[in-house]
């Protein structure tokens, strides 16, 4: 780990495009770490770090992919794009940003 926002770790395991969990697997580990279902600020924290990681990884898997010529990278690109779209469904006041999500892959 890294010093930083512990919801930036955890996004980083339960949303990370290299990870495959169901919405279950996700709902039932977030609840372990938290020790119940977690609400209010850890949440949103954690669905803005989650957003932070995924375009992050994207941007890293263009660069890869286009500068480096590391195409492989790019099999990760409609995960990372189907779990940012759900993540930010979550977040309010993200609608022109939803929408571009929803035209892209």
């Amino acid at each position: 780990m890294r010093p930083g926002l512990a919801q930036y770790d955890l996004a980083s395991l339960l949303y990370d495009p290299y990870v495959d969990l169901s919405k279950a697997e996700q709902d039932e580990l977030l609840g372990h770490y938290c020790g119940e279902k977690p609400t209010g600020e850890f949440l949103e924290t954690l669905r803005l770090c989650a957003m932070q990681r995924l375009m992050q990884a994207l941007g890293a898997y263009a660069f890869l992919a286009l500068r480096k010529d590391y195409n492989h990278f790019l099999q990760h690109v409609p995960k990372a794009v189907r779990s940012l779209r759900g993540i930010v469904a979550e977040i309010p006041g993200l609608e022109l940003f939803k929408q571009l999500l929803t035209e892209l892959i």
